[in-house]
């Protein structure tokens, strides 16, 4: 076994420690963690959650990791709990940044599932867990990495790092400790990021931070210089040149000393610490990489990918990760030179397979000669390999085919998200050193991508068909290129290639495997069956916004040409709709701008100010049939007193106690239920608890009452995007770009990559 066996990822020990269960406990003060802390040991609940310890994983000055075990669906997970110690506003922003970090959906990076608060204010947030062991131990356990190995584990790197950097995230902390590598379904090495958004939470604010690890600290991070995406180029160079010689470039324990070395000291060329030496285009690509100077390395982690394949092609190497497509660069030449070399490196390894066989053939035949067995026993030897490898590629075909029957095409389905999928068969038999392997993947991936087509045809053209049918089309296209296709779809290659990659790892959230619910039902063959398996869909009531629209209108479509004994029996199963829309509510003449939270943060104006509307005084909208409204406002001996209230919810919340500024909150609503701010402060402490419907409900009311108001509509936003109403994001956040949000199109640009531009 390689190293001690990790399953989570690595924290932090930078500060003290909060308390582990089970430790001999430390003298000192008690803080606000130790109430906590040592109720949770192996086979406790987490207070408020579903969640059962498994076993604590490790511990820094931020809080405590866990395994945990869902109760209900049996699902094992990784949990931290961030310290009490930590001040409220850096919690706040962290969350902020963690919220946006879930929606990159890199394979590279681990997934953060769902955030909560606990009713102590500890936010604790919910986690991939990771089965493998950190870079770390593979390089303590085994020394420098050969250097196919480490090709092929630091482009992943690269790809985890653009992924992030390419949505505004800079990590601040690579190192071998920080990156895990776990096994995929087909034995490689699979590398993921973890602790990302932590060190923005452990170094303050953004600027002028000098945060990291010291070993591995780019020099503008050891002079307290604000540090961009180079700074993380940086790192993964020194860690580079850690696991190809074995040996950091700056040996000192001496923090200070460090620093300085970072920051004065030119490293020596990796080769000279290695016996035999490396080869001199390695040591170009770390060296430019740790170059002082930012501007002079690589300006992007897709630039140091396109460096290392282009070593990899002029040493002739291959690796466990050549199917991986190259980067997309500002150069489209050069990232076609590098997709043509990488398909090369592919043939030659199919090449090399069918040798093998023949070799093993061969052998074979000369063992039966030399066994005596005589021509015929050579013959019958011959046979019995090629039917084996007859045999193998069949049985793929048929599990590929089995999972197509049942539309699992490139997604698992929520009832068994483990199942695999036809396309990721398709790869584990294209990767097969067999021969025969080409021609049967081509056949599968043209049986599939006709299907696809044939599905996305039947309904683009159906009224509330059309959304469905550009699923299908995206899924054809994991398929093949389709050039018809994609001009229907309008899907960019970058997003393509993200897909396929996300889709060769099995990696789907749970909302999007419950988006493709419709896409099941909408496969049947059978129009009867077809029409059941879509109400059913609709009986369940796990769609939603757009999505939810899209299925009543296409399901009326499809009942329509069905007899209608069968629609009046299918419509008697199903009840009313299980969430009812909010009330329309009056928008208000007198519009209030206040100033854009930073990082999301919410403002201060923007819970503090008295936003209500004076008395007697009718908005712009509130006519009825009785004429305008004189009296929906509060009356003045209200104004001071909600006033007072928005300004104590403000400061429960900023200390935590969002059940009293709840409270507060809805006081202030019960006597005047325009009140924006009183409106936002619930959006945010319901978002915060992971109730997003309920967050959305109170961002849409806000944004009613101040449509201009440029940060209601991120709200709104962010809200539809944790629900899946991907629709009614893109709405609110192009809404919020056209009135000048600095971070909306970074949101819409993250929306995108999920989901295509429709």
């Amino acid at each position: 076994m390689r190293g001690e066996e990790v399953k989570t990822l690595v924290a932090y020990t930078k500060t003290r420690p909060d308390p582990i269960p089970g430790a001999p406990a430390k003298p000192g003060p008690a803080t606000r963690d130790d109430w906590l802390l040592p109720k949770l040991a192996p086979g406790s609940v987490i207070p408020e959650t579903r969640l059962s310890i498994v076993r604590w994983l490790g511990q820094g000055g931020m809080g405590v990791v866990f395994e945990v075990r869902h109760l209900d669906i049996e699902r094992r997970y990784a949990v931290k709990l961030l310290s009490l110690s930590q001040s409220f506003r850096s919690m706040r922003r962290f969350r902020e940044e963690a919220r946006t970090i879930s929606q990159i959906g890199s394979p590279w990076i681990v997934e953060i599932f769902d955030f909560k608060e606990l009713s102590d204010g500890r936010l604790m947030y919910l986690m991939e867990l990771v089965d493998g062991v950190s870079l770390c131990a593979i390089g303590r356990d085994e020394g420098p990495l050969a250097l196919p190995r480490l090709l092929g584990l630091a482009r992943q790197i690269c790809k985890g790092l653009h992924d992030a950097h390419e949505a505004g995230f800079v990590h601040r902390d690579v190192k071998p400790e920080n990156v895990m590598v776990s096994t995929d379904a087909r034995g490689r090495e699979q590398v993921k990021l973890v602790d990302f958004g932590l060190a923005a939470l452990a170094e303050g604010p953004r600027h002028g931070n000098n945060g990291g690890t010291p070993a591995y600290m780019s020099p503008e991070q050891c002079q307290g210089i604000t540090a961009d995406e180079r700074a993380d180029i940086y790192s993964l160079c020194v860690t580079l040149y850690e696991l190809a010689s074995g040996h950091l470039p700056f040996q000192t324990t001496d923090v200070d000393a460090m620093r300085t070395s970072h920051v004065i000291t030119p490293p020596r060329p990796p080769s000279e610490l290695v016996e035999g030496g490396l080869p001199s285009g390695l040591d170009k690509i770390i060296l430019r990489g740790m170059s002082k100077d930012p501007e002079l390395r690589y300006p992007s982690a897709a630039e140091l990918e396109a460096a290392l394949i282009e070593l990899q092609l002029e040493l002739g190497l291959r690796t466990a990760w050549d199917e991986l497509p190259a980067p997309i660069l500002t150069d489209e030449k050069r990232t076609q030179r590098l997709e043509e070399g990488l398909a090369t490196m592919r043939g030659f390894e199919r090449i090399a397979a069918r040798r093998r066989t023949i070799v093993g053939v061969a052998l074979l035949a000369l063992f039966g000669v030399a066994l005596a067995l005589g021509w015929r026993n050579h013959l019958r030897a011959e046979a019995e390999t090629v039917a084996e490898v007859q045999r193998e590629i069949e049985g793929l075909s048929e599990r590929a085919r089995e999972a197509a029957a049942h539309a699992r095409w490139v997604y698992p389905t929520v009832a068994d998200p483990e199942a695999e999928t036809a396309y990721r068969v398709v790869l584990e038999l294209e990767s097969l050193q067999l021969v025969g392997v080409e021609q049967t993947g081509a056949t599968l991936r043209d049986e599939f991508a006709d299907t696809l087509l044939g599905l996305g045809d039947n309904y683009w053209d159906r009224e509330g068909g059309r959304e469905f049918a550009w699923e299908f089309y995206v899924q054809a296209l994991m398929f093949g290129d389709h050039e018809r296709v994609k001009q229907r779809v309008a899907l960019s290659e970058a997003s393509l290639l993200k897909l396929r990659e996300r889709a060769a790892v099995g990696e789907f959230e749970p909302h999007e495997l419950v988006a493709t619910e419709p896409l099941v039902a909408l496969a049947e063959g059978d129009e009867k069956l077809r029409y059941e398996k879509l109400a059913a869909v609709k009986r369940a009531r796990r769609q939603q916004g757009r999505t939810s629209a899209e299925v009543d209108r296409l399901f009326d479509t499809l009942g329509a040409e069905l007899p209608d004994e069968l629609v009046r029996e299918v419509a008697a199963t199903l009840g009313p709709r299980a969430v009812a829309e909010p009330p329309e509510l009056p928008v208000d003449a007198f519009d209030v701008e206040v100033s854009e939270a930073t990082d999301g943060e919410l403002a201060d104006a923007e819970l503090a100010a008295d936003v209500e509307l004076g008395d007697g005084e009718p908005g712009a909208g509130q006519l009825n049939d009785a004429g305008p409204s004189h009296s929906s406002g509060p009356s003045r001996k209200h104004k001071s007193s909600n006033k007072a209230a928005v300004e104590a919810a403000q400061a429960a919340y900023e200390a935590g106690r969002n059940d009293e500024a709840e409270r507060l909150f809805r006081q202030v609503l019960a006597r005047n239920s325009r009140n924006v701010a009183a409106l936002v402060g619930l959006h945010h402490i319901y978002f915060d608890r992971s109730d997003y419907r309920q967050a959305l409900e109170f961002a849409r009311r806000a944004v009613r009452l101040r449509p201009k108001r440029k940060d209601l509509h991120m709200f709104v936003g962010d809200s539809c995007t944790k629900i899946m109403d991907y629709g009614c994001a893109r709405k609110h956040y192009q809404k919020a770009k056209g009135l000048g949000h600095s971070q909306a199109g970074q949101r819409l640009s993250l929306l995108e990559k999920r989901v295509g531009s429709k």
